[in-house]
């Protein structure tokens, strides 16, 4: 029996963990991912700092939500309804009665998603390259991806449910929408785990991962939802209100007046008129009197 002291640490479970999210880098939005070099269709990790083209995961589970905010604007408050389980909500009532509720957020614009209840999925898996556990949410246009990953997996008569063998690689394909372009998630099966130890070790890792606990957003993510349209100068913004918002700011921005100072200036200063001196008088004179002289 070892006298070596315990960590606490060591005895922590897979529920005790924060697991590293991973996102997409959006056209608008995404500052921070930007700061850190990330562009446009790159993926990116907050906590980790990395910055990825093309991710390879093993997937331990899909798992399907629901977030209604209840407003329009971007701000770091929670959710005024959500659910875990897609079902019902977090006091127990049944999803299927809410009036806000959508299945089919990819089939609405950007201005009326914002204003559902809408279906998302939370794709937990490990890190191919480093074993490592992660998270990817997957809402608006990148829900019908992953409903179709799921097809691959779950129809897959080589995998017979043992998900953890298949290596599945995720990019990003760009999209036209009417706020502009938008990027969502591809996702297509690589290969399939051969080594056994490694396939086992998967096994293991993924019963292990299962009973991480499914955290839903504190706050809605201005890199995860279109722009409704854009001001003259280019900011985006999410909504009427957030619209006039951001007019009123430039506004207070700018010095008092500002716009009037050069019209009243040009009206009321004096013009200053150079006053000839006796030299150029005399020669005016001169001039005009040889011209006279030559009528």
């Amino acid at each position: 029996m070892s006298n070596e002291p315990q960590r606490m640490m060591d005895g922590y479970g897979t529920d005790e963990m924060a697991i590293p999210i991973w996102k997409l880098c959006q056209s608008v939005g995404g500052d921070y991912a930007k700061e850190i070099g990330a562009v446009p269709g790159n993926f990116y990790c907050q906590l980790t700092q990395e910055i990825a083209k093309e991710l390879e995961i093993i997937v331990v589970d899909i798992r399907k939500t629901r977030t209604y905010w209840g407003r329009t604007e971007i701000e770091d408050m929670p959710p005024e309804c959500a659910s875990l389980n897609g079902e019902t909500n977090m006091d127990g009532n049944e999803c299927a009665t809410c009036k806000y509720k959508t299945d089919t957020p990819w089939l609405l614009s950007a201005a009326d998603r914002r204003n559902m209840c809408t279906v998302s999925y939370n794709i937990l898996g490990i890190n191919f390259a480093d074993s490592l556990p992660l998270l990817i949410r997957a809402g608006g246009i990148s829900a019908m991806p992953v409903r179709q990953l799921m097809t691959q997996l779950r129809l897959n008569k080589t995998l017979k449910g043992e998900y953890y063998r298949a290596i599945v690689n995720i990019t990003s394909a760009k999209k036209k929408t009417p706020s502009g372009e938008a990027y969502n998630l591809y996702f297509k099966i690589k290969g399939l785990v051969e080594d056994q130890k490694q396939i086992e070790e998967f096994k293991q890792e993924s019963l292990s991962l299962l009973g991480a606990p499914m955290m839903l957003p504190e706050g809605r993510d201005e890199d995860e939802i279109e722009p409704l349209s854009f001001l003259p100068n280019g900011t985006p913004y999410h909504s009427e209100a957030e619209k006039e918002k951001l007019i009123v700011a430039q506004l207070q921005t700018m010095e008092p007046g500002a716009g009037e100072a050069k019209v009243l200036t040009e009206k009321t200063e004096p013009r200053t008129v150079p006053v000839p001196s006796a030299t150029t008088k005399e020669t005016a004179e001169e001039t005009k009197g040889k011209i006279d002289l030559d009528f």
